[in-house]
């Protein structure tokens, strides 16, 4: 049997940023995020968070930054007893044309190789377009778009996943 995952996008979907977030003193979670990735933990997603991370390519900060700032959104969640269980990025900057970048697929093929994953039966969650184009570019039964109208905010997000499974 094929795990299921949902691919969360990680700046202004799980943590703040107000730009090109490189400092791990800086990280602040966003409301309800620990709830709701406890609650799909709970109920059987992988939490895979893939992320452009355009600031490496461009020079503004070096790659163990990026490793820096998911360390520390690991240790602000442990108090809730929830992790991600992996972290897939894209360094290259937009005019890079890289396979990568979402809503290109490679994190995510890479991340359903790795953790036998069906796209079909996962999520993307994110705050842009491009993360709702990479569930219908990978093939994903959703993406959803959060902060924005009907989804304030994570634990809606994942309180609405939650019902599309008890529905089959």
């Amino acid at each position: 049997m094929r795990n299921r995952a949902v691919f969360l996008d990680r700046d202004n979907t799980l943590i703040y940023d107000e730009g090109f977030i490189h400092e791990p003193e800086k990280v602040r979670l966003l409301p309800t995020v620990p709830e709701g990735l406890k609650l799909l933990k709970e109920r059987g997603f992988l939490l895979i968070v893939t992320s452009n991370q355009s600031g490496i390519g461009r020079g503004y900060f070096p790659e163990e930054d990026f490793h820096a700032v998911n360390r520390r959104l690991q240790e602000l969640l442990r108090p809730y007893g929830v992790q991600i269980d992996d972290f897939f990025f894209c360094p290259h900057r937009p005019e890079d044309g890289c396979k990568c970048r979402k809503p290109k697929t490679e994190m995510v093929e890479k991340a359903c190789k790795k953790w036998n994953i069906d796209p079909s039966e996962s999520f993307v969650v994110g705050d842009r377009d491009s993360d709702v184009k990479l569930a219908v570019n990978a093939g994903c039964r959703g993406g959803i778009k959060v902060g924005t109208p009907p989804f304030p905010d994570f634990l809606s997000v994942a309180k609405y996943i939650i019902s599309l499974g008890e529905k089959g």
